[in-house]
């Protein structure tokens, strides 16, 4: 920031200070002007019921009621107007607060105009008592009027969308030809009942309009906790204003109960504006909406349950023993009340946090998915699914590991900043992560959600096991299937391109020894000693494709045997072979088996020789249960990351054990050397 705009924005600052400290000393000094009037507005009794309404005094049922209880008038004005200082004092603490925030100094100013004229409240007649004061009278109570506008532009100070300006302005203007040029065109009070109804209605479904396209278009995750504080603080003295008019009239103790919610729900306003504009979150508002609908509902229910059964048992109980009634009606209430908090507890906890205390039902909701699946595809997609409406978490999804490659399997909800990320593992194996946001409230998760998600976490585990076996076996099939086309094309190349052409020739030239055996012995004995030959090298030929189907040596020797055959050929070698077999002998292996420890045993041997320098080499043959292990271990230079990856010898060795649902590993040992373990399956 230059010089310049860092003293522009000093004297920004200290201008809206000033201004705010001039009016606050009237609004004060107009608040003790005004309060012997209260004093003996609230200390009388009002005969015009829509008088009461304004002045908030009791007319004289009340008034009755209230010295039936054993207080008086003075009491009540008491009540009443510590009920107004402590409004006052929140007001003004919560507007010289924000004039110390450094952003948006006239935004500041002008939200803390508007809690200072409705913090003092100022009685209906006062400019009729201090004429005198028309100036500043005026210039609080205007900022007071324009209250509604405070709500286009709150929680930062912007009109959202744009064009609601015109709206506020005209809001603004029509109010201003309404107290200062009564009679004009713009006077709602020339206005048909109609017009005027029509302008407050959509002035405010236009407000509301606004905050809901600002809450859902222009907001991140911290303007919606904003957002959220103030409306609440709406909500709640919507409803205290609803029970001071409806339910207050019943009787004088309700008075004074509505009188006093009302108060608080009228404080309740600025603090949640403060906090919104603050950006501060020092409570999180989900709780406190929580405890609200929960408690609200059960003191509903309870004054309900109270009034119709204290009514029931009075048509049976005579006037005088009328306190019988509500002892009885106390008593059940003492005695149903905790159970209907714990059922109300768990349908407001389904209400805001969705079925986090319920596991088993997201667990059954799981296993009915596994279950009811048409097919593994669809498996992941739903899973993720439940866990977002069931938990009410706005985007869940699943990234798996296959091939050392991460990638998102499943998702539900738009792709959003990820607060969590939880390791899925089966059998100690990492098979991906569960990625999680927090709940479009920004709410983070707590540690009750944590257990319940690394719980879920666990079952998702084994899902994922699932789609990834299946995955490998799709993979496996098709590399089968595509091995097995490869070996028939393969062979009829061999048979039509080798022994096909072979045959053909030696037929013809039976054909030309048969002309010949008469006429030409000699050149039919030529013939025949040349087709012998070619039948030979046919012979090889077939031999090879035999040997490559299956080596004959198996069926000759048996398995160990043929590897010892095989170590015999490198016997003109500095290396020292020995195959050991455990049981001598072994058992009878199915076929595949056999082929396969045979490869990888020829591979492992040929590399030994090839490559590793050693002069010992081991071959242990261990028949089990279930399974067949061949380790072959050699003390050589052992093989390089690089090696590995470039060898397709290795990768043979790997794909031959996988094929019929085993393993290989091949790892350097720490002494030196190089080691070959593979597991095939036998059962």
């Amino acid at each position: 920031m230059s010089t310049f705009a860092f003293i522009k924005e000093t004297k920004t600052r200290w201008l809206t200070r000033v201004i705010w400290l001039v009016t606050a000393c009237f609004a004060i000094y107009f608040f003790i002007l005004d309060f012997p009037f209260r004093l003996e507005t609230y200390s009388s009794v009002c005969g015009d019921e829509k008088i009461c309404l304004e002045t908030g005094q009791l007319n004289l049922e009340e008034a009755l009621q209230l010295s039936q209880l054993g207080l008086s008038l003075d009491a009540f004005a008491g009540f009443k107007v510590f009920l107004e200082i402590v409004k006052v004092l929140v007001y003004f603490s919560v507007s010289s607060l924000l004039l110390f925030r450094k952003e948006q100094p006239w935004f500041n100013l002008y939200v803390s105009l508007v809690f200072l004229s409705l913090g003092i409240g100022l009685s209906y007649n006062f400019l009729a008592d201090h004429p005198t004061q028309f100036i500043m009278y005026h210039f609080i109570s205007n900022f007071g009027a324009t209250y509604l506008v405070l709500f286009y532009l709150l929680p930062d100070g912007k009109f959202v969308p744009r064009w609601t300006v015109a709206i506020a302005l005209f809001w603004i203007m029509v109010g201003v030809f309404s107290v200062y040029f009564k009679g004009s065109v713009m006077d709602v009070e020339n206005w048909p009942i109609w017009l005027g109804a029509f302008f407050w209605i959509s002035f405010h479904v236009i407000l509301i309009f606004s905050q809901i396209y600002r809450y859902r278009k222009r907001s991140d995750a911290i303007i919606r906790q904003q957002m959220k504080w103030y409306v609440y603080s709406i909500i709640m003295y919507v409803i205290a204003l609803l029970l001071l008019n409806f339910v207050g009239p019943l009787s004088i103790s309700l008075k004074m109960a509505t009188e006093f919610v009302y108060a608080l729900s009228s404080i309740l306003i600025p603090l949640s504006i403060g906090f919104a504009i603050f950006k501060y979150r020092l409570w999180d508002i989900n709780i406190i909406i929580h405890r609200t609908v929960l408690y609200g509902i059960l003191s509903i229910l309870v004054v309900l349950f109270y009034s119709v059964s204290v009514s029931v048992l009075s048509l049976y109980i005579v006037e005088e023993d009328r306190m019988i009634s509500s002892l009885i009606t106390a008593g059940i209430i003492a005695f149903c009340f905790q159970p209907v908090k714990v059922k109300l507890q768990s349908f407001v906890n389904r209400l805001v946090y969705g079925d986090r205390d319920n596991p088993l039902f997201i667990l059954t909701q799981l296993n009915s998915i596994l279950t009811a699946a048409s097919s593994m595809e669809k498996v992941l997609p739903l899973v993720v699914t439940t866990l977002a409406k069931t938990l009410k978490i706005p985007y869940v999804a699943i990234r798996l590991i296959e091939q050392e490659t991460s990638y998102i399997a499943a998702s539900f909800g738009k792709p959003s900043e990820v607060d969590r990320e939880i390791p899925l593992f089966y059998q100690g194996n990492r098979l991906g992560s569960l990625l999680l946001s927090s709940r479009d409230s920004h709410e983070p998760f707590r540690p009750s959600d944590m257990r319940l998600l690394d719980g879920l976490a666990q079952q998702v585990g084994i899902v994922a096991q699932s789609i990834l076996l299946h995955k490998d076996l799709q993979r496996s099939r098709s590399q089968l299937v595509l091995a097995r086309e490869e070996e028939r094309r393969r062979l009829r190349r061999d048979l039509h391109d080798g022994l096909g052409p072979s045959l053909a020739s030696i037929k013809m030239k039976l054909d030309v020894a048969e002309s010949f055996i008469e006429a030409k012995p000699e050149s039919t004995a030529k013939i025949i000693h040349e087709t012998g030959n070619q039948l030979k090298k046919m012979i090889e030929e077939i031999r090879t494709l035999v040997y490559s189907l299956r080596p004959p040596v198996l069926d000759e020797l048996g398995l160990v045997a043929a590897i010892r055959e095989m170590c015999n050929h490198y016997s003109q070698s500095e290396i020292n072979f020995s195959v050991v077999s455990i049981p001598e002998p072994l058992p009878a292996l199915p076929a595949a088996a056999e082929i396969a420890v045979y490869r990888i045993a020829q591979e492992a041997i040929t590399n030994v020789v090839r490559h590793s320098s050693a002069n010992e080499c081991s071959i242990t043959i261990d028949a089990e249960n279930e399974n067949l292990h061949v380790t072959i271990v050699d003390n050589g230079i052992g093989i390089s990351d690089e090696t590995f990856k470039k060898g397709i010898g290795f990768h043979s060795m790997k794909e031959r054990a996988e094929e019929l649902g085993g393993t290989a590993i091949i790892e350097n040992l720490p002494d030196g050397g190089l080691k070959v373990f593979a597991k095939i399956p036998i059962q």
